[in-house]
């Protein structure tokens, strides 16, 4: 930091203190809220109180130099829709630190790939789960005191965003209709689920093929999103490592294959943590839970499932954190962040609480010189 006498105008560099920032990750629901905190807009009913305070603890946390709130691509998917997109955007982005996390799919690719390099090796699985690794920029930098909003405009890509997310809820409906009709149990849906990994992943490769051959010419973003599809990326990444540890072209496919369908797939953390999550909606649906299945799950299951090892705290809705704390979800998932929602606000805002108090004093010091916070 630049200090500068407002007399003679003499400079001096000070250094300022090293940080530890915690990774506080908001669902879009609680960034709407803090939206309308901040526009005077509708707040929900019965946590008026508790939105106001949660704003400004988050806030001052994040001013402080002690959390950020990342951003990630399901932000932007179902920000997009958004009835302010370009307002709301820009408010997470600056409110929570400027600092996004790798999009959703990358993280399960880091993880695929980490697996198969075991696999094809032979050696044990290792995982990192250091926030630093899925950021797109250094956390532990203090903040600037000026930010550059771009107000990039998405709106183009609202109706494809929403078509998608229309055939994904339809496609989860038919499901729970079927998981009702068969009465399964958690343990068949858990098994299914593990099982089904390795054909699942053939057939994504052998549609994407087809997808490639023959692109939809009604659908301009077709061809634009098989280039990208998680698939072909995951497959090129895995040929490339087959190819370092000097494996002939023609022995790839069926290496990738054999990989697709180890076992041990199933210890993936996004592959596992998705399917006992799946599992306990599927028990909930058969128990007679009728609004579970919306059109905000799957984004709950991706978010859950990518991000939870990584964060230090996640703030979901109220359903998720329910199914989380079943028991043998507790029992059998290992993930590093803490669990939060409205069925219990007072426990969120206790922890910021206990953030706040724990700032270092030379940081707070610093703090209300660069960004005028008491």
């Amino acid at each position: 930091m630049n200090k500068r006498c407002t007399e003679c105008r003499a400079t001096v560099q000070v250094p300022l203190p090293e940080l530890d920032k915690k990774a506080v990750y908001l669902d879009q629901f609680m960034f709407s809220i803090i939206y309308n905190v901040e526009h005077d807009g509708k707040l929900p009913k019965g946590h008026e109180a508790f939105a106001k305070e949660a704003y400004a603890l988050l806030r001052r946390c994040v001013l402080l130099q002690q959390i950020f709130l990342p951003h990630s691509d399901i932000h932007h998917d179902e920000t997009t829709v958004f009835h302010s997109p370009t307002d709301l955007r820009g408010l997470y982005e600056l409110f929570g630190g400027d600092v996004s996390v790798t999009d959703s799919r990358d993280v399960e690719l880091l993880q695929n790939i980490q697996f198969a390099k075991a696999y094809f090796e032979g050696i044990e699985p290792k995982i990192s789960f250091d926030i630093d690794e899925i950021t797109d920029r250094r956390r532990n930098e203090w903040l600037p005191d000026m930010h550059v909003d771009v107000r990039a405009d998405y709106s183009q890509f609202a109706d494809h965003i929403r078509r998608v997310r229309g055939e994904v809820h339809d496609a989860l409906k038919h499901l729970a209709n079927t998981w009702l009709e068969k009465k399964v149990t958690f343990a068949g849906v858990l098994e299914r689920e593990f099982s089904e990994i390795g054909p699942t992943k053939i057939q994504a490769f052998a549609k994407w093929i087809e997808d490639v051959s023959n692109p939809d010419p009604s659908d301009p973003l077709a061809l634009f999103e098989s280039c990208g599809s998680p698939i072909y990326r995951e497959y090129k990444e895995l040929c490339r490592i087959l190819e370092d540890l000097g494996y002939d072209e023609d022995e790839q496919a069926i290496k990738i294959a054999q990989f697709w369908h180890w076992e041990r797939q199933r210890e993936i953390p996004h592959q596992k943590i998705s399917s006992y999550l799946f599992a306990a909606v599927a028990r909930r649906v058969v128990m007679g839970e009728k609004k579970i299945v919306d059109r905000g799950l799957m984004n709950d299951v991706r978010t859950i499932a990518t991000y939870a090892p990584y964060v230090d705290a996640l703030f979901i809705d109220k359903r998720c954190a329910a199914i989380l704390k079943e028991e043998t979800l507790l029992a059998e998932l290992e993930y590093k962040a803490r669990i939060f929602s409205l069925s219990d606000p007072d426990e969120f805002l206790e922890y910021l609480r206990e953030i706040e108090v724990q700032t270092p004093d030379d940081v707070r010091k610093y703090a209300a010189m660069i960004y005028g916070i008491e």
